[in-house]
């Protein structure tokens, strides 16, 4: 379901041939490359590979330093829209993404490049400047004049950068000197120390000892800082017009090349991926061979375009473990595009596995359903639905798949919010005759019968109502977790694994089965064990009929000591083969051999402990539907307090309240929905242990960035 089938191609050619065989690779819709262990470099690509890289490297350093958008960002597109237009680059060979680098991109790159090298060279003098400036000032607010000082017969003067933090130490070891510091920052202080000349060296001995750094004014300035404060002044304002020009030079040239610079990365991104790929080809010296795997339905399409070589077709059956190629074979996922959206959360778990079912489609249905009951409001359902609708306006490729499951969920959200009777937590009667509902033949008691309306505006659950949704959850938990066990059985049997379909797989459903119908007959009985196996008392399977089907309550009970006879029977019938089915296998020598106590030690516990108790404790998950749909009744009920508060206030209270709960409650239950899925259901039978495809550089189906597209004249 949704896996394509592929098929391992061999592409033998003469080495020099290589460059058109790539491009015509890149002609091909998917084509997904296979490096072999050994390779003979070919010159020409490992030249392009060189070249492309150099300059891919530089445009991307180049983004980093103009901290240039490569994608969209979200904010962004939420508020403007997605306005890329990509651009079609025609290419007749290869060498001419290169060509466009070189004559193209690197002029932009050397230009722009050299502006940022002169704007961070003139960023340091201004800093030092500044530094200096501060500096200087200090010194003639104190009227030292360093010049003069300099030469005095009588003391030595050092000027020095600390640690404000050793001042008072420092200061300790002067105490019949000059010593003046001032804080520059929070951490560093400058200090002036002047002793006589016969203790000069005092000075160094002392600094030693701490993390001091020496100031002298720059030897272009004069060195009377009054003087030097007017012309440090006069220079810092001219290189700050000039750092102002440079900004404005430089943000011109990004706003003329920004989208030239993107598109030329992925330009050579593109190309560099290409080269890496084919020029390990094989270690013959005349002969190149590209091996990788392509869908099974363009085998023609694919010999068609290379008919001037060899070209040697391996189909791999996905269900045939023994292909040496099986375990190599990528996954190709094909979903419509309606249930292609919920592909994000099949892909939290991974690709499937070869041969694998995607449960994509299964998804589609089972998240929103999900989503909608622990999110059930009409008003909030209403929110969701809009919301994933605006994305899907915004027209952005990143966003269609987000707003399809937003809007779907949304719907459902609505249709649980109906049954619920409740639109931003206020009982839905006052908008619109919910109670007709009643009056629909093919339902006698529909669940809104059994929310308790009390006076107010207000909708409070009553515990009936509760016991029927934790209820409604457990039934739909257990036939979500059934069609799992089903999904796993189907996968066994469809690769062939005969040995573990009948020692594992079917046994382990039996067991989950049989659990099932012992649980009900527990709950039939009242919850008292004693009678699991003698009361004749005649209950229906699933409660359901007594509320929904009253009608066909007779046609659908089993008195609860035959159903707990023979569930208990299937049940450790199972697990007998869960036992021994592992030892009859190492002794018909079906498996490799080992410990054959351990192997049913390991049956037992794994079969009697794990599997009992994970299906109780998989079950009782479910209940989260019927519990987060309360939390998120309840929440609105506390959020409609509000509406006792002044007009001028409940209003936008009530507004900001509901975003709030919308926020923190969408994100809980997507959370919680995702878990039921990932935790409780693929463990029944999904791995996503599968390699994605990934199509060649430059194929139609590989190059959907955002500013280039390429075109093969």
């Amino acid at each position: 379901m949704g896996v394509s089938k592929v098929t391992k191609v061999s592409l033998v050619l003469p080495r020099i041939n290589l460059s058109h065989a790539m491009e015509e690779l890149s002609k091909f819709d998917y084509f997904h490359a296979e490096q072999p262990d050994s390779s003979n470099y070919d010159p020409l690509l490992d030249d392009y590979s060189r070249r492309s890289f150099k300059i891919y490297i530089q445009l991307s350093e180049l983004i980093k330093e103009l901290k240039l958008k490569i994608t969209p960002g979200v904010m962004d597109v939420l508020k403007s829209g997605y306005n890329i237009s990509p651009e079609t680059v025609e290419l007749n060979q290869w060498k001419d993404i290169l060509n466009i680098l070189e004559t193209k991109a690197s002029p932009v790159v050397d230009s722009i490049s050299e502006k940022i090298q002169q704007l961070h060279s003139l960023n340091d003098n201004i800093s030092t400047d500044e530094t200096n400036l501060e500096i200087i000032k200090l010194l003639s607010e104190y009227s030292i004049n360093i010049d003069d000082m300099s030469k005095s017969n009588q003391f030595s003067i050092n000027l020095s950068f600390c640690y404000t933090k050793d001042v008072p130490e420092i200061q300790k070891s002067f105490d019949d000197a000059v010593f003046v510091t001032s804080p520059l920052t929070d951490k560093r202080s400058l200090i002036l120390i002047a002793v006589k000349k016969l203790e000069a060296d005092k000075i160094d001995k002392v600094l030693r000892l701490f993390e001091t750094e020496s100031f002298t004014i720059p030897e272009d300035l004069p060195q009377n800082p009054f003087e030097a404060n007017t012309l440090l002044q006069n220079s810092l304002n001219d290189k700050r017009k000039s750092q102002s020009v440079l900004n404005q030079e430089i943000e011109s040239m990004i706003k003329e090349h920004e989208n030239d610079i993107l598109s030329y990365f992925e330009l050579s991104r593109t190309l560099y991926d290409s080269c890496e790929l084919v020029k390990k080809t094989g270690d013959l010296k005349h002969f190149a061979i590209i091996n990788g795997f392509i869908p099974q339905n363009l085998k023609s399409q694919f010999n068609s375009s290379f008919n001037d070589y060899i070209v040697i077709f391996d189909d791999v059956d996905p269900h045939d473990h023994h292909n040496e190629y099986h375990d190599k074979a990528p996954v190709l996922m094909k979903n419509p595009s309606i249930t292609n959206s919920f592909k994000s959360v099949t892909l939290n778990q991974g690709p499937p596995s070869y041969g694998e079912l995607d449960p994509t489609t299964l998804i589609t249905f089972t998240f929103p359903i999900f989503y909608g009951m622990m999110f059930g409001d009409v008003g909030h359902g209403l929110v969701l639905l809009l919301f994933g609708l605006f994305l899907l306006y915004r027209k952005a490729p990143f966003f269609k798949p987000w707003g399809q499951v937003f809007a779907i969920s949304g719907i459902v959200a609505i249709f649980f919010g109906v049954l619920i009777g409740e639109a931003f937590g206020i009982e839905l009667h006052k908008f619109i005759p919910i109670e007709s509902i009643r009056h629909l033949e093919f339902i006698e008691h529909p669940i809104i019968h059994f929310i308790h309306r009390s006076e107010g505006h207000l909708a409070s659950i009553e515990i009936s109502a509760l016991r029927t949704f934790l209820k409604i959850s457990v039934i739909m938990g257990i036939i979500h977790l059934a069609l799992g066990n089903l999904i796993s059985i189907y996968n066994t049997a469809k690769n062939k694994e005969y040995d573990e379909l009948f020692a594992e797989t079917i046994p382990v459903f039996l067991m989950f089965a049989s659990f099932v119908f012992l649980m009900f007959s527990f709950v039939g009985t009242g919850f008292k064990i004693d009678q699991l196996f003698t009361s004749q008392r005649e209950v229906p399977f699933f409660f359901i009929t007594e509320r929904f089907l009253p009608s066909m309550t007779s046609y659908l009970t089993v008195p609860i000591s035959t159903v707990s006879l023979y569930s208990t029977a299937a049940l450790l019938f199972g697990l007998f083969v869960l036992v021994i089915g592992k030892p009859i296998l190492i002794v018909t020598g079906r498996v490799p051999k080992e410990n054959i106590p351990m192997a049913m030690l390991v049956g037992l516990i794994d079969g009697g402990i794990e599997k009992i108790a994970g299906s109780l404790s998989n079950i009782l998950s479910y209940t989260r539907l019927a519990i987060l749909l309360t939390v998120h009744s309840s929440l609105l009920i506390v959020v409609n307090l509000a509406l006792d508060l002044p007009m001028l206030v409940a209003i936008p209270m009530f507004i900001i309240l509901n975003i709030v709960v919308i926020l923190l409650e969408g994100m809980i239950v997507y959370i919680q929905n995702l878990r039921l899925h990932l935790y409780e259901w693929f463990s029944k039978f999904y791995s996503g242990s599968g390699q994605a495809f990934k199509s060649f550089p430059g194929s139609p189906s590989y190059n959907m960035m955002l500013r280039t597209r390429i075109k093969w004249k």
